[in-house]
């Protein structure tokens, strides 16, 4: 055989994610902090103790998108536009129907200081993640794996046998390691809610602060989600 036969490569179990930075987003970024950090108390703090997290790390309550200040109503149309362009491009929705849909969302702010980490943990009864970073408190000199959100690759028997045949397999989408984001200021990551993941410890000096929001939605055709609802769909 002097060619090759033809073989279509088909790359099954992909997993989406999506990420984006906003632009000229310092003044909004510099509202949030100010705000987060001078609702820092416990009458903002989410009551029920979180195994996932140290106390090194405040975390607020999941109302969030409540909230009616300019700058937390622009941080959630920006995460929330995020959102609907991922769902309309992977589920290959046009994005009139997308815009039909009732949004639900659970959305709150992390506080983190030096040594305040998050272990390995998922979201569900949700079926979109997203991150949003305010401040990374990035220093110079500090470690490389300083407050990386790690997401945990989910084939775990994929790695089980390297040889000459598969060692070379590494990069998106058969590679055969975790999926790694260290966050920067105007930064958003979205991923399935289903994936497991967790953040290193942070060994900067100053706060760092993301906002984490799970979404979950509604086709008017569809009985009616529970929770709380950012978002009617247009009928």
């Amino acid at each position: 055989m002097n060619q090759p036969p033809e073989i279509k490569i088909i790359p099954a179990f992909a997993v989406p994610f999506g990420a984006s930075f906003l632009a000229d987003c310092g003044a909004m970024n510099n509202s949030l902090k100010e705000l987060f950090l001078l609702r820092e108390t416990d009458e903002y703090k989410n009551p029920t103790r979180n195994s996932m997290e140290t106390d090194l790390v405040f975390e607020s309550n999941f109302d969030l998108f409540t909230w009616e200040q300019d700058c937390v109503v622009q941080l959630k149309e920006f995460m929330t536009a995020c959102v609907k362009e991922i769902v309309a491009r992977t589920n290959q929705y046009k994005r009139e129907t997308v815009e039909k849909f009732d949004i639900y969302a659970d959305a709150w702010y992390h506080i983190t200081r030096k040594g305040g980490y998050f272990t390995n943990h998922n979201h569900p009864m949700a079926s979109w993640s997203a991150c949003y970073c305010i401040t990374d408190g990035i220093t110079a000199g500090e470690a490389a794996d300083s407050a990386v959100t790690r997401f945990f690759h989910p084939q775990t028997a994929a790695s089980t046998y390297l040889d000459a045949g598969n060692l070379s397999m590494t990069k998106t989408p058969y590679g055969y390691g975790h999926q790694v984001f260290k966050l920067q200021a105007g930064q958003i990551v979205i991923f399935p809610s289903w994936i497991y993941h967790e953040v290193s410890p942070y060994m900067g000096d100053s706060e760092r602060i993301i906002v984490a929001v799970n979404y979950w939605f509604n086709h008017p055709q569809m009985n009616p989600q529970i929770g709380p609802k950012i978002y009617s769909g247009k009928r």
